[in-house]
């Protein structure tokens, strides 16, 4: 049994009368404990409260698949209230960090000690409601950090995609060059006619992908292809499986090389041939090569606006542009399934706010909602004007929010995802960023196959917001 002495030392019951001692230590069961042990898991049912009577204890949270710390309790000390008091399953797990003893209180003793001594309660409280708050702080922080990360990771793969597509394009290009220099230089050595050459300049200035073939299958590209190179070799133009696809690609079929084989030696019309098809393919890759820039420039363009980097935290802004920079960070996730549908009143004015703040608002309630659909469904985004008040709603065809869910959404640390894939804190992050920090208001409602999160921004500021 725990001596009477050892209680009275300890911060927790110092102020407790011997009766409510003496009562306590009946009620109390020592344990010892090694370092590294197991004494609490998150999710488990709280049972007990701890009292930490010597060696030290670190707790964690399970969030996206990482224990992250949050609290460190050295003897003498505390932990299991919060969960006793909220009539919640344990928020993290405690593991000793050295050897240690333990004094546990059943729950059921516990409550009567809290009815039972206003000062233990008052302590408990007191202290409960400081550790929470800084809980709170901290997760908080973690969670648009390991938001954050999870975009990087995202933006990353983002990249990686058309910067590889260009490197590998880049070194074709650099062969499709040397292979055209040799077509010119044999070209000019076949002294072709200028009417001619004038023909194949206008077919190698080509460099639309719409084009007549464009609308066909593949299988009748490939029947193309083969009928053009069937007809190359009867002019005598030497392995034409390399030419008839660049020529195909670009629409160039045989009646309009036909005028060239006319006039042309088959030498000539060798070297002609020769040189289209390399003209086109290293125009080709140009093209791939642009289209690849622009969307490494685009994402890069959409990071920087989506963080707002080299602006004033306040600044006037187009809320479409920063849900649509949302959406291109976001598109690693969108492209699996997600069809976007928008309906964007332009005609909304810019609105003074915290650009990256709301951006981190939209990209929880998307994030939120390809969750609800499982990667595969729609997401409708609408904008509108009502009264002094700017709109945005974001809608998915879910399963919908069951009624029990719903009083509870917007609290701290409530989730229904499995342990470990969220703190909790997404929605509550967005509700206070829109609620809290401009004034506005966060809705929602639901119904199966069909959840709308409404947000709702003033127009103009309102007094006493800065």
């Amino acid at each position: 049994m725990i001596q009477l002495e050892e209680l009275r030392e300890h911060p927790l019951f110092a102020d407790l009368s011997e009766a409510l001692l003496q009562w306590l230590c009946e009620q109390l069961t020592e344990v010892s404990f090694a370092a590294g042990e197991v004494l609490v898991r998150q999710g488990d049912t709280a049972s007990n409260f701890f009292v930490l009577l010597k060696g030290e204890v670190a707790a964690t949270t399970l969030s996206r698949g990482q224990q992250i710390p949050t609290l460190r309790f050295i003897a003498p000390s505390y932990f299991g209230a919060l969960a006793l008091l909220s009539g919640t399953l344990a928020p993290g797990s405690s593991r000793a960090v050295t050897d240690g003893r333990l004094a546990l209180l059943p729950a059921r003793a516990f409550r009567e000690l809290v009815v039972g001594s206003e000062t233990f309660s008052r302590f408990i409280f007191q202290s409960s409601f400081d550790r929470l708050t800084n809980l709170e702080a901290t997760l908080r922080n973690r969670e648009q950090l390991a938001a954050l990360g999870s975009l990087a990771a995202g933006l990353a793969h983002e990249l990686n995609n058309p910067a590889a597509a260009l490197v590998r394009t880049a070194d074709r290009a650099m062969a499709a060059l040397t292979t055209l220099k040799a077509a010119d230089v044999e070209l000019r050595n076949h002294a072709i006619p200028v009417e001619a050459m004038k023909i194949l300049e206008g077919l190698g200035d080509r460099r639309e992908v719409t084009n007549v073939m464009s609308g066909i299958d593949a299988l009748k590209q490939n029947q193309a292809m083969d009928a053009l190179g069937n007809w190359l070799v009867a002019q005598g133009v030497a392995k034409p499986w390399l030419h008839a696809p660049c020529l195909i690609g670009a629409g160039i079929l045989q009646e309009e090389l036909g005028p060239l084989a006319i006039v042309l030696s088959k030498q000539q019309f060798f070297a002609a041939i020769h040189w289209l098809a390399s003209t086109l393919e290293l125009n080709a890759l140009m093209a791939d090569i642009h289209v690849g820039s622009v969307r490494i420039s685009e994402i890069i363009r959409a990071m920087k606006s989506y963080s707002r980097m080299d602006q004033a935290p306040k600044q006037e802004v187009d809320i479409h542009e920063g849900i649509e920079d949302t959406l291109i960070i976001m598109q690693h996730r969108l492209k699996q399934g997600i069809t976007v549908q928008r309906d964007y009143d332009r005609s909304l004015p810019p609105l003074t706010v915290y650009g990256s703040e709301l951006n981190q608002v939209w990209t929880n309630l998307i994030d939120n909602a390809i969750d609800a659909m499982d990667g595969q469904g729609d997401i409708i985004v609408r904008t509108y004007r009502e009264i002094e008040e700017a709109v945005v709603e974001i809608t998915d065809n879910g399963t919908g929010i069951a009624d029990d869910v719903m009083p509870h959404l917007f609290e701290p640390f409530f989730t229904t995802k499995p342990l470990g894939q969220g703190m909790g804190l997404g929605l509550d992050i967005s509700y206070q960023t829109v609620v809290n920090r401009h004034r506005g208001a966060l809705l929602v409602s639901s119904r199966p196959g069909k959840t709308t999160f409404q947000v709702r921004l003033p127009l103009a500021a309102k007094p006493g917001q800065t």
